[in-house]
């Protein structure tokens, strides 16, 4: 989910992962890919989440977690704050999301659980049965004293370290602990575990994963189920910032590279893939640096927006907002441009459908939650062609993306958000990566895409 502001947190494009892994290569009999199942939560194939809801329900639902999340993802990215050893009541700020999950299991024997997929920080959790405080959960809590392969973490070992990580207040073993901005939290014990992933080929089962054992959960996953059951047990990190990241613990198979290919919203499923499955080919493959510095987040350096090939005049450095550039988040549901430049661009846009068929956008709030709308719904239209100019690679967004028809308020909206915040981030949320093939490849420090019908 999209959990900094948890009070707003869901999921969004929400794509259930459900673990599909193939292993097709190995070296010294260690497997070097893995791909899994995702859907998106949505969608009529999703089991966990309400099939009756209207597509402007799920429309509205997700542009709350865009709002949420891009306010995540400036609070974190604006804290200067780091876990202090012995002191795990001042651990950093990171954000998390639960628009993807997997289906796991944890222990021996084995123990069931869902994990948020989680691209904007590296630590893996998990709720444990005898938390103190605790969220409810619709299967049981994973259960340390069952697991004959459970072991907590010294606190002289390596990979017990700042941020996150640090000896506990009897300096005996490691304890972690992460806050965020609205108070919601989670530390406890971090120690080692068999993580099985599951295949149709059959089981791979991880020794020895690090991961927290959360005792101490101020979370609130449920209010983003509306009255269905929480699934979700914890959250997987897939950042870059840590050793204790699974890219970076399970490096011998990711390689510390992934990609995904997003396909259309509330439709068909798709697959993760980690190391040498995660391809990506062809004559249309763009590729940008990966902006440096350990941040969690996957920044770009966008340096210009077109609109139907003319360039916007948009100063560049908007587009640097908060020193980072721009921000693919698969935890956010739909783009984010900060307030200036997102005036210029709903301009072109206003000034095109006036000049093309004489349309003049809503004055009043929209219902939608978005920022540009018109009263109506055309039946036939063309679209203007908007471009992302990042360094090295052009980012054409696919038509389909920018545009929504909403028949229960008769409105018709522009699916990119105005950050409004003076310190707010660009975000390139997932509806506008839909059909598109991205690859992370952390250590060569490169973002690639190419489009594919997903």
């Amino acid at each position: 989910m999209s959990p900094r502001n948890m009070s707003k947190i869901v999921p969004v494009f929400f794509f259930v992962l459900m673990v599909f892994l193939m292993f097709p290569a190995t070296m010294g009999g260690v497997a070097q890919g893995l791909s899994i199942k995702m859907f998106t939560i949505l969608s009529p194939n999703s089991s966990i989440f309400p099939k009756n809801l209207t597509l402007f329900e799920k429309h509205q639902k997700l542009t709350e977690i865009s709002k949420a999340r891009a306010l995540d993802l400036i609070m974190t990215t604006s804290s200067s704050e780091t876990l202090v050893p012995n002191a795990i009541s001042s651990p950093v700020k990171h954000a998390y999301s639960d628009f993807y999950y997997i289906e796991m299991y944890v222990g021996t024997p084995p123990q069931k659980t869902n994990l948020a997929l989680d691209t904007g920080s590296t630590l893996t959790w998990v709720q444990c049965e005898g938390c103190k405080s605790c969220f409810e959960l619709s299967m049981p809590n994973f259960s340390i004293r069952r697991s004959t392969t459970s072991r907590p973490m010294p606190d002289d070992h390596p990979l017990c370290v700042p941020p996150n990580l640090g000896p506990g207040t009897k300096g005996q073993n490691c304890v972690y602990g992460l806050f965020y901005y609205d108070r919601s939290s989670t530390y406890g014990p971090f120690g080692f575990d068999t993580f099985t992933f599951l295949s149709e080929q059959g089981q791979l089962a991880i020794p020895n994963v690090a991961f927290g054992w959360g005792l101490f959960n101020k979370v609130n996953f449920n209010d983003y189920f509306h009255g269905h059951d929480n699934p979700i047990g914890g959250i997987l990190g897939l950042g870059r910032g840590h050793p204790t990241g699974i890219l970076q613990q399970l490096n011998q198979i990711t390689l510390r590279r992934f990609s995904y290919c997003l396909p259309p919203q509330f439709e068909a499923q798709s697959l993760l893939h980690f190391g040498e499955d995660a391809q990506i080919g062809g004559p249309s493959v763009g590729s940008t640096p990966i902006l440096g510095g350990p941040d969690d987040y996957y920044f770009m350096k966008l340096d210009a927006i077109s609109l139907n090939g003319q360039r916007l005049q948009i100063d560049p450095s908007l587009f640097m907002a908060g020193g980072k550039g721009m921000a693919v988040d698969s935890g956010s549901p739909y783009s984010h441009i900060v307030a200036e430049a997102f005036k210029v661009l709903k301009q072109a846009v206003v000034d095109y459908f006036h000049n093309m068929y004489g349309w003049q956008p809503m004055t009043q709030k929209s219902k939608t939650g978005f920022d540009l709308c018109y009263q109506n719904i055309p039946t036939v239209f063309t679209s203007p062609s908007v471009t992302l100019h990042f360094e090295g690679a052009d980012f054409v967004l696919h038509k389909p993306t920018l545009f929504q028809a909403f028949e229960h308020h008769n409105e018709f909206c522009m699916t990119i958000l105005s950050m409004d915040q003076s310190d707010g981030l660009n975000i390139l949320g997932a509806a506008q990566q839909v059909n598109y093939r991205f690859l992370f490849d952390v250590a060569a420090l490169r973002l690639s895409f190419s489009p594919e019908n997903c």
